[in-house]
C-alpha cells in the first residue's frame, strides 16, 4: 500500500467519524443510573432514567415502558417524568424508579424500553438501556467472635411522692372545713327570711286576726286550730319586725324578746295571758269559751297596735 492510499483510507475514515457523529447527534439517547450496584436483601436501589434530546428537536411524547415483572427484583415506586433543560437549550426527561430485592446472588438488571415521539414526523423510537449488575447479599456476619459486654444496668430513680401528696390532701381538707365553717356561721348569722309578701307586717297580721272568725269555736278540733293560727300570727308579725325566726320559740322567748326592746310590762303581762292560754289549748286541752277567745283576740290586736306605736 503507498503512502498515496494510505492518505485516502484516512480521509475517508475521518468522514466516516464525521458523519457518524452527526447523524448520532440527531437521535436521543437514553442512559440509566443507580446510585448502587451492591445492596443487602430488602434494600432499595434508586435507578435514575434520563432520555436526552438533540438541539432543536421536538418532543410530542415520552414513556418509560417497565415490564410486569422483572426476575429477582421488585417494583416499589415509580416517579413521574420531569423535563430538565440544559444551559445550551438541550433538555431530557428524567424518572426516577426505585427496586429492591430479596434474593442474593449478582444478578443483571436487564434493559428498559423507552419509547418517544420526535421530531415533526413523529416518528416513534424505541430506546433502550444498557444491562448492569446488581449484587444482593446478606449482611457481613461478625467474625472477630469477640463477646460485647452487656450494659451496665441503669438505675432509675422512683420519686416518691407521698408526702407531696399528704400535704396536699391536708391542705385541700383544711380548706374545705374552713369553707364548711364559714358558710355555717353565715348561714347561723344571717337573719332568718321572712316569707314573701306584699303586705307590711302588720296589714298582715290584722288580715291573718280576721280571718280566725272562719273557725267554728264550739268544736274542740277548730279550737285548738284557732288558738295555733293565733299564736303563729304573732310570732310571724313580730319576727318580720324584727327579721328573725321566731317560729320555733317559747312563750317565755317571746316575751323576753319584748322586754328586751322596751316594751311596756303591763302589755308584757296582756301577751302573756294570750299566749299562756294558747299553749293550754294545744298542750294540756284546755277549752276556752268562744268569749274567751275573742277576748284573746282583742288583746292581740292591742298588743300589736301598741308595737306599731
Amino acid at each position: 500500500m503507498n503512502k498515496k492510499t494510505t492518505i485516502l483510507s484516512g480521509l475517508n475514515l475521518l468522514i466516516f467519524i464525521f458523519l457518524a457523529s452527526t447523524i448520532f447527534s440527531q437521535v436521543p439517547t437514553v442512559q440509566i443510573t443507580p446510585d448502587k450496584n451492591d445492596i443487602l436483601i430488602g434494600e432499595q436501589v434508586r435507578l435514575r432514567v434520563r432520555t436526552f434530546y438533540p438541539l432543536n428537536s421536538a418532543q410530542n411524547s415520552y414513556a418509560l415502558l417497565l415490564p410486569d415483572s422483572i426476575q429477582h427484583f421488585e417494583l416499589i415506586d415509580r416517579g413521574k417524568p420531569d423535563t430538565i433543560i440544559f444551559k445550551d437549550n438541550s433538555r431530557a426527561v428524567e424518572q426516577l424508579i426505585i427496586y429492591t430485592s430479596f434474593d442474593s446472588g449478582r444478578w443483571l438488571f436487564p434493559a428498559l424500553r423507552v419509547n418517544i415521539a420526535a421530531g415533526k414526523s413523529d416518528t416513534l423510537l424505541n430506546l433502550f438501556t444498557v444491562p448492569f449488575p446488581v449484587s444482593v447479599s446478606y449482611a457481613l456476619p461478625d467474625s472477630t467472635n469477640q463477646l460485647r459486654d452487656i450494659k451496665p444496668v441503669i438505675e432509675v430513680r422512683v420519686a416518691d411522692y407521698f408526702w407531696y401528696y399528704f400535704a396536699a390532701g391536708v391542705l385541700l381538707f383544711s380548706v374545705a372545713i374552713l369553707i364548711l365553717f364559714r358558710h355555717l356561721q353565715r348561714k347561723k348569722n344571717a337573719p332568718a327570711k321572712t316569707f314573701d309578701s306584699t303586705l307590711t307586717p302588720y296589714e298582715e297580721a290584722m288580715q291573718e286576726l280576721e280571718k280566725l272568725k272562719q273557725y267554728d269555736l264550739q268544736k274542740a278540733t277548730e279550737i285548738k286550730l284557732y288558738y295555733t293560727r293565733l299564736s303563729e300570727v304573732f310570732r310571724r308579725y313580730f319576727g318580720r319586725k324584727q327579721h328573725i325566726n321566731l317560729r320555733h320559740n317559747t312563750t317565755g322567748d317571746l316575751l323576753i324578746k319584748l322586754a328586751a326592746n322596751n316594751f311596756p310590762q303591763e302589755n308584757i303581762a296582756v301577751l302573756a295571758t294570750v299566749l299562756r292560754c294558747s299553749d293550754a289549748v294545744k298542750f294540756a286541752k284546755y277549752l276556752p269559751t268562744i268569749l274567751e277567745s275573742e277576748e284573746c283576740v282583742m288583746k292581740m290586736k292591742e298588743t300589736i297596735n301598741l308595737i306599731e306605736g
